[in-house]
């Protein structure tokens, strides 16, 4: 049975003239834009959820485990965590490698952003509070505990499950594993290093005390359930001659 998702498969006419303006500004105007969308359509909203869920501070379950309390506060691993405002830029800008990785990139961030938004209704209406800041020892945290208490001050303790960290940090890497991966030995020993980085990045939202260990699991679930059956599906079909069409019609 054909499961792929088609919601988000056409272009929006919100890229109209950054799309046929592309290769202006020296090529960034469109990655400026996708980089701006994700910023706006993504970031505010989570942080207007994340401040009402704790002026509300009602939570549907508590997903707290024993391991959950167990895993350590590594404070180094706030750098890790921080490296997700990297992804952003990076899937916009590897993204322009040629016309077509180009309809790729635009369409894998209008799907990015409909998950986005579906992932904050369960924020809304399934809100889970972490619990886990009270193990954290500021004064025991040397420098590091600038990078925790800048993170505190704007994150409050909600929006847990499934972690957006994970979920768009794991699809940029597998877009970009898609339009680099195997095209020589150079660029997939960049890839594995890619990997390595994003391993870190998913260890570092439980060791920083930011996430459960439900909130890694359910976002990866999500990310691959996802990838599988809504982006790959869409993005295989950029190529075709109607999607280019849409493209050329914008």
């Amino acid at each position: 049975m054909d499961m792929a998702i088609e919601l988000g498969s056409k272009p929006w006419k919100l890229w109209r003239s950054h799309w046929k303006n592309r290769d202006s500004w020296l090529g960034t105007r469109l990655p400026i834009a996708l980089i701006s969308s994700i910023m706006i359509g993504a970031g505010l909203g989570y942080l207007i959820i994340n401040k009402f869920s704790n002026w509300r501070d009602w939570e549907a379950f508590d997903p707290t485990t024993s391991l959950d309390t167990a895993i350590p506060v590594i404070p180094w691993m706030i750098l890790p965590y921080y490296t997700l405002y990297l992804y952003y830029p990076m899937a916009a800008l590897l993204g322009m490698k040629n016309e077509q990785s180009k309809r790729e990139c635009v369409l894998f961030h209008q799907v990015l952003l409909i998950l986005t938004w579906f992932v904050w209704l369960i924020f809304i209406f399934l809100p889970a509070k972490v619990d886990l800041r009270g193990s954290i020892e500021y004064d025991e945290m040397g420098i590091w505990s600038v990078f925790f208490e800048a993170l505190h001050s704007v994150d409050t303790p909600w929006n847990a499950w499934p972690s957006l960290h994970i979920v768009q940090s794991l699809l940029t890497v597998l877009v970009v594993q898609r339009w680099y991966g195997g095209e020589s030995r150079n660029k997939n020993l960049l890839l594995g290093i890619l990997w390595f980085c994003w391993f870190l990045l998913a260890v570092s939202v439980m060791t920083t005390k930011q996430h459960f260990i439900w909130d890694t699991v359910t976002a990866i679930i999500i990310s691959i359930w996802s990838w599988k059956y809504w982006f790959i599906p869409i993005l295989e079909k950029s190529n075709d001659e109607t999607v280019i069409q849409q493209f050329e019609e914008l």
